[in-house]
């Protein structure tokens, strides 16, 4: 089902990649005065259902966009990578493959690169060298997952360029899950395997430890609408210390559960709330949710209230990993947070459902009950998501909520293909233009596709 990354030719493209490999590999001759070796063609993604929930263990419902940032890569003698790209106001990025890598500022583009770059150097010993070009089209800061795209693609880039063949898309995927948590943010597998596995005209539906994937086919008459809230999504800064607290609030809980269950050695054991139902089998999965609702209160509490409330220890209840844990007075909100992830897994199992058999009334309420429960329950959602949500279900859309970690960012949402003229131009102007005044063009901010295929390597002759 899923193709190997063998090298393709750059005439089995469409006529806008083949293009664009044209424009980046002369870009990479003026730059570097040498033909690249490959280009890799990595795509952003959207996620159709499924938030917060692969860290969880819990499935997901992406897809592929039709956009890409693309990296074309030559070896070199010695054991330096430099690395440039085409975005105004980022300076290139230059480091030696020897040693552990350090991560540079906050938000420094380069940490992508050498977080790709540590799988270069788990592989190979002495590891040489490459020049790197990269070229975006998926939108920055918009949810749409570009930086995972950047890591993928430089690691394909960089492994191929060491003559590294033996690449399995499956094992890629989870390796650079792995690696992406260099730039210090604990986010789960969901972004590395769409960008890998995905198939052209379906959804992929992912499910974690062990990755496993399968396919849903996607309607004939719908495509997949992105909305820009004009709010960054970044996982950086306050961003990136809020999503990282949902991840230990989401470990804490399930741990809290397992205490509960009275299996005090099982709990030390658990890390995930899907582990729940792997140590627990005979316990439905809304049980789980019953028994914090019974013994917490509904609002934030340190770690040490939370253990007194349950008559535990507050060791038993810390996750093994302690990476980028919050200081232990952080109040905790354990409930919300584990009610959306139980919630929003069964939501994923209804809307596979839905789309496998055309429901897509029944698509919409699983939709919009998805981002209902991000607003609510995990507080992901900004003003600006939802005014963007209400417009767009104004404007006829199926399903609208945010997609991604949230915090700014974009909205999805179904349209169907023979009304997408009518819904970008309604949505300019219940949203983009009352946001934007003084701007008459907002194709910048909005588009539509049908979902695109995984990462693609090409050959340079």
């Amino acid at each position: 089902m899923y193709p190997d990354l063998n090298p393709i030719s750059w005439r089995s493209l469409l006529d806008r990649e083949r293009e664009r490999v044209a424009t980046l590999v002369k870009q990479f001759r003026m730059q570097f005065c040498q033909p690249p070796q490959f280009v890799v063609l990595a795509p952003g993604r959207i996620n159709l259902i499924g938030e917060h929930t692969d860290y969880n263990g819990y499935p997901v419902l992406p897809a592929a966009i039709d956009r890409h940032v693309a990296v074309a890569v030559g070896s070199r003698a010695d054991s330096i990578v430099q690395a440039r790209t085409s975005a105004p106001g980022l300076a290139p990025c230059t480091f030696v493959l020897e040693g552990r890598l350090q991560p540079g500022p906050s938000g420094d583009w380069g940490n992508y690169v050498k977080a790709a770059a540590q799988l270069l150097c788990a592989r190979v010993s002495a590891p040489k060298g490459a020049d790197i070009l990269v070229d975006g089209t998926v939108p920055v800061g918009a949810g749409l997952s570009s930086s995972s795209a950047l890591v993928v693609g430089t690691g394909l880039a960089l492994l191929l360029s060491a003559g590294i063949s033996d690449l399995s898309r499956f094992a890629l995927a989870e390796e650079f899950a792995s690696a992406e948590q260099f730039v210090g943010t604990l986010s789960g597998g969901m972004d590395q395997a769409c960008c890998l596995l995905a198939e052209e005209q379906a959804a992929l539906r992912i499910d974690f430890f062990p990755l496993r994937v399968r396919s849903v086919p996607f309607p004939s008459d719908y495509h997949i609408a992105v909305c820009h809230s004009l709010v960054r999504a970044e996982k950086a800064g306050a961003a990136r210390t809020a999503y990282n607290l949902r991840v230990w609030e989401c470990s804490v809980a399930a741990r809290a559960v397992a205490f509960l269950l009275g299996d005090h050695e099982q709990a030390l054991s658990i890390d995930r709330l899907a582990d729940l139902e792997r140590h627990f089998p005979s316990q439905p999965r809304a049980s789980f949710l019953d028994l914090l609702t019974y013994h917490l209160p509904d609002r934030p509490m340190p770690i040490d209230e939370i253990a007194r409330l349950l008559n535990a220890n507050v060791e038993s209840l810390m996750p093994r990993s302690r990476k980028y844990a919050p200081p232990l007075d952080t109040p905790l909100q354990l409930l919300r947070r584990a009610r959306h992830v139980f919630s929003e897994a069964d939501r994923v199992e209804s809307a596979e459902a839905a789309l496998r058999l055309g429901q897509v009334d029944s698509l919409h309420r699983a939709m919009r009950a998805s981002h209902g429960s991000c607003r609510d329950d995990y507080e992901v959602s900004c003003p600006e998501l939802e005014t963007l949500v209400d417009a767009a279900i104004t404007c006829g859309a199926v399903g609208s909520r945010l997609t991604g970690a949230g915090f700014g960012g974009s909205t999805v949402q179904l349209v169907p293909t023979n009304k997408l003229p009518e819904f970008f131009e309604r949505i300019d102007q219940l949203f983009y233009a009352r946001q934007l005044p003084g701007e008459r063009n907002f194709a910048d901010y909005r588009f539509a596709f049908r979902p695109s295929s995984g990462a693609k390597v090409i050959a340079i002759d």
